[in-house]
């Protein structure tokens, strides 16, 4: 079950995702670890172009779609302890949850 309200309190880099005002650098910093378990997973991900905030599942991680340069849309885990792991493409979310990666874009 995936709790959409979002709690603010998961955590240094859930609230870098969540932040426009977020510092350049450590903005990248999470993005780089994005980008770290997106490729560790076997998929390509060149740069990221966009992050959501989806909510936070069961078992309290946060969950935020990530949309990587030229293609691939996939959603990421926060942990607790502040460690990302990746969860699934969106497409996938998306068939087994029914909510959207992105709003204005498909979920592939």
């Amino acid at each position: 079950m995936i709790d959409t309200s979002m709690s603010y309190g998961r955590g240094w880099l859930l609230a870098l995702v969540i932040t426009v005002t977020a510092s350049p650098a450590a903005a990248q910093l999470a993005q780089q670890a994005f980008q770290v378990v997106i490729t560790r997973a076997g998929h390509d991900c060149q740069g990221i172009e966009n992050t959501r905030a989806l909510g936070t599942g069961s078992n309290t991680d946060a969950l935020v779609a990530v949309a990587c340069a030229k293609g691939g849309h996939h959603v990421v885990a926060i942990h607790r302890d502040n460690s990302v792991s990746y969860m699934s493409s969106c497409e996938a979310f998306t068939t087994g949850t029914g909510l959207a990666c992105f709003e204005d874009r498909s979920s592939r």
